[in-house]
């Protein structure tokens, strides 16, 4: 006797190579019903996918409206959500690691399909070119990105990049000037226009743009402080603009 699913538990039935399709009715990401199926190379193969299936449709998880790749994904997260939401740079750094490293090896990859091997041997593939370990951490780190804002508008269900390690980098401490080679400076500075300047970088360890982004409203001379609120930053096409500093 043929096995049967429970009334509105979809249906399972034997196609002609001899694999089993399930199919169902879900909700998908544009909020139309949809029949959706699956296959399995025996019933219960097919019965524990097409289980799946509605399990997710029960919790409120909708199904991809369309197959996206990779590259059809990263091209709409930079142009509707990460130019729109984020600062200039960030979108220019976003934009070169996609372009230049994830777009050749990954963007016909299925969005949904992608498994953290292709990940990794992506990842492997990157270190055999000799690419820095500091480029491919932000590589990875930009795919995480990408793929946590398809959870969000819940295209995906699980961030694969998540489970690949980082790349291990190892971080340039520097060297700090002495007391003695701090003061040689500033003495053999102190005539230099931007002497200021240089006190408030080498005492405060205040960054090039946050210096450059001081204003006179920003300093209370009477109480003989100041209050950095604004950086100056480089726009391509634009020029030098004053922006606002991402921490208090």
């Amino acid at each position: 006797m043929a096995k049967r699913r429970p009334n509105g538990g979809g249906t399972i039935t034997k196609r002609k190579d001899g694999r089993y399709q399930g199919a169902a009715y879900v909700t998908d990401t544009d909020g139309n019903r949809v029949r959706k199926y699956v296959y399995g190379a025996t019933w219960d193969e097919a019965n524990e996918k097409l289980g799946k299936l509605q399990e997710q449709e029960r919790n409120g998880i909708p199904v991809p409206s369309r197959a996206w790749t990779l590259g059809e994904w990263l091209a709409y997260w930079l142009e509707h959500i990460v130019k729109p939401e984020r600062e200039h740079n960030t979108y220019v750094k976003y934009e070169s690691k996609i372009r230049l490293y994830l777009l050749p090896h990954l963007a016909k990859k299925p969005l949904t399909k992608l498994t953290p091997a292709q990940v990794r041997a992506f990842m492997a593939t990157l270190k055999r070119e000799e690419v820095g370990a500091a480029t491919r951490f932000e590589v990875l780190r930009v795919l995480r990105n990408a793929l946590n804002r398809a959870i969000r508008e819940e295209i995906l269900t699980r961030n694969v990049a998540l489970l690949v390690d980082m790349p291990k980098v190892s971080k340039d401490k520097g060297k700090a000037w002495s007391a003695r080679e701090a003061v040689a400076f500033l003495r053999a500075s102190r005539a230099h226009r931007l002497y200021a300047a240089c006190v408030l970088v080498l005492v405060l360890g205040l960054r090039r743009s946050e210096v450059l982004g001081l204003r006179w409203q920003d300093i209370d001379f009477d109480a003989r402080h100041f209050t950095p609120v604004k950086q100056v930053q480089r726009v391509k096409s634009v020029g030098l603009v004053l922006k606002d500093l991402k921490t208090e």
